[in-house]
């Protein structure tokens, strides 16, 4: 599509060393709703991190493969995200109000409530979230950011699986619970 017209004119601009390559990745960015200030810190922490990883473990560094990727595999990336935040769960909880339904009785609405794994605390998925409304509402969730205004929400959501945070976090949460 548009993104990848606009990456190889930016490019070309690189390469014949114009002064345009800000105006077209400016111009990208535009087209694309994104921050170009936001995305140039965002490739610099991946550099960094890359650089991190990457360096022998001699070195102060981690000795990663910093080539290997998750690939097609998104369970192994959601595991990924999972072991990184999973002090930051929460689980979806059965609302206790009850909205009258039609002909085949009473419901128990579960939409958008939330408990957190660690503290207990009632949460909802921010409203500019991909997961706010979302239909059927994840069972378990893990986020960035903790959001309090007055009512306290969680924004940078990723579903996850339940069972995930036992197996990535065995001494916070055992297979039981």
């Amino acid at each position: 599509g548009g993104s990848k017209k606009a990456q190889k004119q930016l490019l070309k601009a690189q390469s014949a060393g114009g002064g345009t390559a800000r105006l077209l990745h400016g111009d990208w960015c535009t087209q694309n709703f994104i921050s170009g200030r936001a995305l140039v810190r965002a490739y610099d922490v991946r550099r960094q991190l890359r650089t991190i990883c990457g360096r022998p473990a001699e070195k102060n560094g981690l000795g990663m493969d910093v080539e290997s990727s998750s690939g097609d595999d998104v369970e192994r990336f959601l595991k990924c995200v999972c072991a990184g935040l999973f002090l930051q769960s929460a689980a979806r909880q059965p609302n206790t109000n009850v909205i009258k339904g039609r002909g085949s009785g009473d419901v128990f609405s579960t939409r958008g409530r939330y408990k957190t794994k660690i503290g207990n605390t009632e949460v909802s998925i921010h409203p500019t979230s991909t997961m706010f409304a979302r239909n059927p509402a994840p069972q378990c969730v893990v986020y960035t950011e903790l959001l309090v205004t007055k009512k306290t929400y969680i924004r940078g959501v990723t579903q996850v699986r339940e069972e995930w945070l036992a197996e990535v976090a065995p001494r916070f949460f055992n297979k039981t619970s």
